[in-house]
């Protein structure tokens, strides 16, 4: 019980490379080393009630810590948390953390970029290769162009969409996925990136159909039933295109819910497949679990986007593109503004070079962005993790070399491209790697969690004494007095500390299997966040919000309003091994318990991630292909900075406007990015039909100032009206739906606010808004009113009581024809 701290235990508190943590540094320094050096005593005490097995992995893990509230709680609500650590897996949970620690005994170089003459005379593949687009002649881009869209045209591509991050990265630790959130951007559009995503996806199965798709597409409205089918009068059919969503359990009910609201942006339903990722529990820098509730919820984070190819084969993802014919996967993420959804250049290559797997990659701005090198390992044959000597890997910018980091060409530019989440793998290569033994990479994140302390006791007058807790819903909105924060208010008084939570008081909290008190939290770390102004790195920007503990419940209440500047641990916290040992000597009913939510200014935990690159050392058929920063990479990862939602918008806005010029208009347009243009995906997937289009609608040059901001749609779009209900809106963008996306009786929901610490069973808040369908479940009958095929031709018949009276209306008639003078009118 007394050995010192575990190997991982000790890396984690100390940190690795440039990183610095933000922790409790206003607390004695031997913190870690006397939590983890507990009295065995204090560890019975702990442990007594736990099964044998139980006890055995909180004593090999040292989380016995995580007990340290049972004293508040009661005979059910301990039970519930023992079966929460069950769950959290703490003997894999530790040996993920020593894996990722192990030393790595192989060295990286900078992979060679080649010249597309040696392509032409029977070159040789080998792995890590990269090849720039740009360099490429006219007339080779066009024929891979061709080859691509021939591709999507026979079924042969499908598209995987990563939404399941935690927006961990972002700092801004809302609920809402950076890719279905409207409020972030602020888009003249009002749309998602998810949906100008799959706005492109349609643009470009029309590009893929013909001159007639495309027509159809931008000229007259389709199918109106929210299905890109089959035209009767033209005789043409959008090829299909499979739309992959991958999500955790952390995002999945909000992606679900925006693809629903909005009519699956004109994407046929039975294309969209949705399916999860798994989650880690995270550790902090001391190696313990995070709070999130006092009955037994501890944070939990995605592995990476290198968890799709596992999630794939637990589901049926790859199952379904095998009988559909998909042959090749094009993996995406949702963070980027100019992602191009199905590059059929960049398809096009792949499938002409006959590899198995490739990714996009982007010149650096400079040393420290974060992105993920594209590098060439070299290794043993032997090695456990790969059976080449050479092999192209993804390398963390931490654990990079300094010669591979700041190396650059002639010219100035950064040697070492960095990957912009743009991914092709064959779905062969997709079902091998599945299985594979892979390490996964420590990652600082800030996580918010709860901090709990006792009152009644010598030290809890200090600063760290919480203000007034009494409080009602789960989260209280700041509001007057809640940006008082901006600056760094005076601590609270004693005078105003709360009554606390007796012991044995907490009943059992039903498990949530969506971890909705972790949503909750980081819905309302984000409304501090803002409020604050908090910028993610500042380790002395830490804050701390009451909690108000109510039993009767039971239910946390979060008062945003109270923030405060704070240590991350309070000096009367359970985790402060001398609180630990006054409760293990004294009588704890004296003891009352509080709790405060801590809103980390600095990465605090530990996360486990692996990434898709990280999977290309399986194979010697791996390449990179560099594209151009300003037409394909607009990162949303920060609140400010290069990867910030403003610096996205100004990368769109100038995109467009260099198609504009392209075409002949004026580019004189201001570089505002509120006074921007924009370009709908409807209407052109990298400049094409734009000229055609502001002719024939004559617009005027856009270099005049009161056309701006400035809209282009293509015709019959529905615009969407609102920004404030950034889910659902009145109507859909896409010209595929018809009628109403919301049905008139719901109320409206902002994305900036949170359910909280809802803990309802995942079963009944998984879609907590539903769509009326107007005629799924009906008989479809071909040339009638219900057909798909003939919605068009049928515009008065919008639903199943439509389609009902039209068909006795047609029976009456046709029997009135028929009957004779004897027989009695129906």
């Amino acid at each position: 019980m007394g050995q010192s701290p575990s190997l991982w235990c000790q890396d984690m508190r100390h940190g690795t490379g440039d990183i610095s943590f933000s922790g409790a540094r206003s607390q004695p320094q031997k913190l870690a080393e006397s939590f983890q050096q507990s009295p065995p005593s204090d560890i019975d005490r702990l442990l007594a009630g736990c099964s044998r097995e139980l006890a055995d992995v909180l004593r090999e893990t040292r989380q016995w810590g995580s007990l340290r509230c049972r004293a508040w709680l009661s005979p059910p609500a301990l039970r519930v948390l023992m079966l929460s650590l069950q769950r959290c897996g703490l003997k894999r949970l530790v040996d993920l953390h020593r894996e990722s620690e192990a030393a790595d005994e192989c060295t990286y170089s900078i992979p060679p970029v080649i010249r597309w003459e040696e392509l032409d005379a029977d070159h040789v593949v080998s792995p890590g290769q990269v090849f720039r687009i740009e360099d490429a002649d006219r007339k080779k881009v066009s024929h891979l162009r061709r080859l691509g869209l021939q591709a999507i045209r026979q079924g042969k591509v499908g598209v995987v969409l990563l939404a399941g991050g935690a927006n961990l990265r972002l700092g801004d630790g809302s609920e809402i996925p950076v890719g279905c959130s409207r409020r972030l951007l602020r888009l003249q559009s009002r749309k998602s990136i998810l949906h100008l995503i799959c706005e492109r996806i349609l643009r470009l199965a029309a590009l893929a159909a013909g001159d007639e798709a495309v027509g159809a597409l931008t000229g007259t409205r389709p199918n109106g039933n929210g299905e890109a089918g089959k035209d009767r009068q033209r005789g043409f059919t959008l090829p299909s295109i499979p739309v992959l969503v991958l999500t955790s359990r952390l995002t999945h009910h909000r992606v679900v819910e925006h693809f629903e609201a909005c009519g699956y942006f004109g994407l046929p339903a039975n294309d969209v497949v949705f399916f999860e990722q798994p989650l880690l529990p995270v550790l902090d820098e001391n190696g313990r679990l995070l709070p999130q509730s006092l009955g037994g919820e501890f944070a939990h984070a995605p592995g990476g986007e290198g968890a799709v190819f596992s999630a794939l084969a637990s589901s049926t993802g790859l199952e379904q593109m095998r009988d559909r014919g998909v042959d090749c996967l094009h993996i995406l993420g949702t963070e980027n503004l100019l992602a191009k959804v199905c590059d059929p250049t960049f398809l096009g290559f792949c499938r002409n070079m006959e590899i198995d797997c490739a990714c996009k990659l982007v010149e650096r701005a400079d040393c420290f962005e974060d992105l993920e090198l594209f590098a060439l390992r070299q290794s043993r044959v032997s090695t456990y993790y790969a059976d080449a000597e050479d092999a192209a890997c993804g390398l963390h910018l931490r654990e990079a070399p300094e010669n591979i980091r700041h190396m650059r060409h002639e010219s100035g530019v950064l040697s070492c491209y960095g990957s912009i989440t743009s991914y092709f793998v064959t779905v062969a290569f997709a079902e091998e790697v599945v299985g594979r033994p892979q390490r996964l990479r420590k990652v600082p994140r800030a996580v918010p969690f709860l901090d709990f302390y006792v009152s009644g006791m010598d030290g809890d007058a200090d600063e760290c004494a919480t203000p007034n807790l009494s409080g009602g819903m789960v989260m209280e909105a700041p509001g007057a007095g809640a940006g008082t924060g901006r600056s760094s208010p005076s601590p609270p008084r004693r005078s105003r500390l709360p009554p606390g939570l007796p012991p044995g008081a907490w009943p059992a909290e039903t498990p949530s299997m969506s971890h909705s008190c972790q949503r909750g939290l980081m819905a309302a770390a984000a409304e501090v966040r803002s409020a604050c102004k908090l910028q993610t790195g500042d380790e002395a920007a830490t804050r701390r919000c009451d909690v108000h503990l109510d039993s009767e419940g039971p239910r946390a209440v979060v008062r945003v309003r109270s923030s405060y500047r704070g240590p991350a641990i309070a000096e009367t916290s359970l985790s402060n091994p001398a609180v630990a040992l006054a409760l293990s000597s004294s009588a704890e009913a004296s003891f009352l318990l509080n709790c405060s939510l801590v809103v980390p200014g600095a990465p605090n935990a530990w996360v486990l991630e692996a990434t898709v690159l990280d999977y290309f050392v399986y194979t010697d058929r791996a390449l990179g292909v560099q594209v151009k920063r300003s037409e394909e990479f607009a990162p949303v990862r920060l609140l400010d900075g290069a990867h910030s939602p403003e610096v996205a918008k100004r990368s769109l806005h100038a995109l467009h406007v260099s198609w504009l010029a392209a075409v002949g208009f004026s580019s004189t347009v201001p570089d505002d990015q509120e006074r921007g243009v924009e370009v709908s995906p409807l209407l052109s997937y990298e400049g094409e039909g734009v000229a055609a289009h502001l002719t024939a609608d004559g617009y005027a040059l856009l270099s005049e100032q009161q056309r701006l901001p400035c809209h282009i749609k293509a015709p019959h779009e529905v615009t969407i009206e609102s920004i404030d209900n950034p889910l659902v809106g009145p109507r859909c963008a896409s010209p595929f739906v018809r009628g109403s996306v919301v049905s008139p009786t719901l109320p409206a929901q902002r994305d900036d606010i949170a359910d909280g610490l809802d803990t309802r069973p995942y079963y009944l808040q998984e879609y907590p808004r539903r769509l009326e369908v107007s005629s799924s479940d009906f008989p479809r009958f071909n040339g009638g009113p219900g057909s798909r095929t003939a919605s068009r031709s049928y515009p008065e018949a919008s639903g199943p009581s439509a389609q009902v009276d039209a068909t006795l209306a047609a029976a009456r008639d046709r029997l009135s024809k028929e009957q004779s003078p004897d027989i009695p009118a129906l």
